[in-house]
This record gives C-alpha cells, sequence and structure tokens, in this order.
C-alpha cells in the first residue's frame, strides 16, 4: 500500500500495471485465440482495481469510487457518443464506395436494414458497449482525470497516445488482431488514431462529468466500423481498404482528426458552453 502520491505518480502506476498485464497476455496466453482480445479488453479495468485497493487503497472511500464517475449517466452527451463514430465511419465508407476501392455487399446490406438486422446490431451495439467499460474504465475513467494537472489538451492527447500504446503487444506479438498489411504501418497509424480518438473520448468524458458517454462512444465505433466491414467487399486489394478504411485506416483517421479538431477548437472558443470535469485536487486545469 501506498499513500499520498500525486496524481501524475497514479496514472504512472497504473499504465504500468495494465500495459504489464497487456504484455503478459500476448506472450503466455496466445492459447486462448481469438478471446485473448477480450480478455486484454479488461486489463485497465484490473489495473483500476489494483490501485484502488491495492496501492492506494482510494477504493475503501466512498470517493474513491464517484472518482471514477460511474455514478452519473451523463445523458446529454449520449447523442455525440453515437452520432460522432456514425458520421466518420459513413463519410469513409461513402468515400471508399466512391472511389471503387470497396462496394458495397448489397445482400448484406439488405440483411441488415430489415428488422432482424437492426436487432443484430443493436445487439452488437450493446455488446460492444459492454466489452469497451473494461478499457474506458481505465482510460478515461481513471487515467485521464489523473493526467489534467499536465492542461486539459495534453491530457485527452496524452490519453489517447497511451491508449494505443497499450495495444501494441497483442497487435505485434501475436496474430489475432490486425494481422493484414504491413504491421508497423498499421501500428503508426493505429497510434494516430487512438491518439484523436482520445480527445474525442476525454471530451465526452470531461463535458458529461461521466465515463458512460465515452464507454457508449467506443462501443460505438466498434459497432459501426463492424456494420461496415461486413457490408463491404474490396474490389482490389483487402490490404489496400485496411489501409484506408480500417479502424486505423488514412482516410478514418482524417475523419477521427478533423473532429478532434473542431472538439477542441469549439471547447476554447466556447468555454462557457461545456462543463469540465471536477479536478482531482481542487485546482482548476487550463
Amino acid at each position: 500500500m501506498v499513500k499520498q502520491l500525486n496524481s501524475l505518480i497514479k496514472a504512472s502506476l497504473f499504465y504500468l500495471i495494465a500495459f504489464t498485464l497487456a504484455m503478459l497476455l500476448a506472450v503466455f496466453g496466445q492459447r486462448l485465440g481469438q478471446f485473448i482480445t477480450v480478455a486484454t479488453m479488461f486489463t485497465p479495468l484490473v489495473a483500476v482495481l489494483l490501485m484502488l485497493l491495492v496501492v492506494t487503497r482510494d477504493g475503501y472511500t466512498r470517493a474513491g469510487w464517484q472518482a471514477l464517475r460511474l455514478h452519473r449517466l451523463g445523458l446529454r452527451r449520449w447523442g455525440l457518443a453515437v452520432f460522432g463514430p456514425l458520421l466518420v465511419l459513413s463519410c469513409t465508407y461513402v468515400s471508399v464506395w466512391s472511389t471503387g476501392i470497396g462496394r458495397p455487399h448489397w445482400a448484406a446490406l439488405g440483411e441488415t436494414i430489415a428488422m432482424g438486422g437492426v436487432v443484430s446490431l443493436l445487439l452488437n451495439l450493446i455488446i460492444d458497449t459492454i466489452l469497451s467499460l473494461g478499457e474506458e474504465i481505465g482510460w478515461r475513467g481513471y487515467l485521464l482525470p489523473h493526467l489534467l494537472p499536465l492542461g486539459r489538451t495534453r491530457a485527452l492527447l496524452l490519453s489517447g497516445f497511451v491508449h494505443g500504446l497499450w495495444h501494441l503487444p497483442i497487435m505485434l506479438l501475436t496474430p489475432f488482431y490486425h494481422q493484414s498489411g504491413d504491421r508497423l504501418l498499421v501500428a503508426v497509424l493505429f497510434l494516430l488514431s487512438t491518439t484523436c480518438g482520445g480527445v474525442f473520448f476525454g471530451y465526452l468524458r470531461l463535458t458529461s462529468g461521466s465515463v458512460w458517454p465515452a464507454v457508449l462512444a467506443h462501443g460505438a465505433f466498434n459497432a459501426i466500423w463492424g456494420l461496415f466491414t461486413a457490408i463491404t467487399v474490396a474490389t482490389s486489394s483487402p490490404v489496400l481498404l485496411e489501409y484506408l478504411a480500417g479502424e486505423s485506416g488514412v482516410i478514418t483517421l482524417i475523419g477521427i482528426a478533423l473532429m478532434a479538431g473542431w472538439l477542441l477548437y469549439r471547447w476554447q472558443e466556447q468555454p462557457h458552453a461545456v462543463q469540465a470535469a471536477e479536478p482531482l485536487t481542487g485546482e482548476s486545469f487550463a
């Protein structure tokens, strides 16, 4: 048990635990097969529990749990949480379809539009949101507020960047995650995407005072990306499609970066229109 740690040290210890757990799974957990990706998603949650119950013991107080902002729903940001990923990915795949790099799979699209497809999409959204909770309770629930002494913009960008780094063990050491294309190139694109995505998820977290909008946005991105992947057929090269419109494709990255830039601009221009998260130390962070 360690007491009297400042916010940045707590953030560093949390990240060290989460990254170490991800690395251990990537090295020793490959017998799990594809389930290793699900198991890895819950390593940030395990890291939070270890920080709260073992390292700092903040979890033995009500305030320690309330700092994660699970007790507030943040409903006013739920619309943006779903619409943001839908807008970015819709523009991405419309661009791919219009250039002929990929084409819609009309039969799969028809099934999706049918009632059964809608129910399936909603079910996937619920499942992906539950899985995303394992990540976001760590990245935006615990880590981001502890990075705020660095300044709001730096904290948003850094939370996204280290989120991306945490994926690298499973991405580079196993065959179960983003195996298409040159892994180093995909890793670089992925890091850029998660860094920009950290601004979006963090904006939702800080302006709502709740971690749930970030959880929903993460789940929505995964579910909508899965939908577009299922209804898109590569016309030339699947690898080219991955580079342009995958989870970290160039077109996807441009969309995420534009959205992140707009949110930061809006925050700077209209500070009165958003609600800052409650700082951990009683200070106000710009």
